[in-house]
């Protein structure tokens, strides 16, 4: 089997990289430059910059080129930022977008044709309880992840006839062996000294340090969706397990009302 992981570097990409190649898949990984790096990691690496069709495309091209085929494309590229409508600028949100959404989307469209030539293969996408739930202070973030998940579900209607399943993963933040906060987890650009802004961080940095699920827990499950032989179109995890059956339960009001106690120390 071979396998794609988009933005390899580091965090889920590089476990689940690394866990796929012990598991005897053939596993290509991309990161911007991996010149230098190929030492680092268990798998191979390839260069590739999602925002570039031309970076894409050569990069597809050089997997099906040594291999013949793709059969899991597994998108791992994510951004986040943090802070209100009011405070993040349009470029913020677009860069974030361009990464999240166009860059998947783009990554999609150069897979998809070499998974309809040989008549099979899986998409999966990586979503999270911002796919979800709506949370103040991370509007940029979540707003991408409701895209992505309405791509992914449209995607996953379009690509039934061609054999072709699609997935969404839904994984809550992840405890990682990091700083509590970084490229990972920062606010956007002039938020002031006295924003709610910084609880949000503080809150996320907290949330992310208790978190139970670990990016090898993620990807033994990815694992065993893309081995399985019926693939399901959402895979929640955690907490995203009872969020999602709250949501679709759940009147407006009573949803606001949980929003509102969940967020109470960064929102009062």
């Amino acid at each position: 089997m071979v396998v794609l992981i988009t933005g390899a570097s580091g965090g889920l990409g590089t476990v689940l990289g690394s866990l796929l190649s012990r598991k005897g898949l053939k596993v290509y990984g991309t990161m911007r430059n991996p010149e230098g790096r190929e030492s680092d990691y268990p798998f191979t690496l390839l260069p590739m910059e999602v925002n570039s069709d031309e970076s894409v495309q050569a990069c597809v091209d050089e997997v099906v080129e040594r291999e013949g085929r793709i059969d899991v494309l597994i998108n791992c590229v994510n951004q986040m930022i943090i802070g209100s409508v009011e405070e993040q600028s349009v470029e913020e949100v677009q860069d974030l977008f361009n990464a999240n959404i166009f860059g998947v989307m783009r990554v999609c469209k150069a897979v998809i044709p070499v998974m309809k030539k040989q008549r099979g293969g899986t998409i999966v996408n990586m979503s999270s309880l911002g796919g979800i739930l709506a949370v103040p202070f991370m509007s940029a973030y979540t707003s991408a992840k409701f895209c992505l998940e309405a791509m992914s579900e449209a995607l996953y209607y379009e690509m039934k006839p061609h054999n072709i399943d699609v997935v969404i993963m839904q994984p809550v933040a992840m405890h990682m062996d990091r700083p509590a906060t970084g490229s990972h987890l920062r606010t956007v650009k002039n938020v002031p000294a006295n924003s709610r802004t910084h609880k949000m961080v503080e809150r996320m940095a907290a949330d992310t340090a208790a978190s139970k699920l670990t990016p090898e827990m993620v990807s033994a499950k990815i694992y065993e969706v893309i081995t399985s032989q019926k693939k399901p179109l959402r895979v929640p995890m955690d907490r995203a397990k009872v969020m999602s059956v709250v949501k679709r339960l759940l009147p407006g009001p009573m949803m606001n009302k949980i929003v509102l106690r969940f967020m109470g120390d960064v929102m009062g």
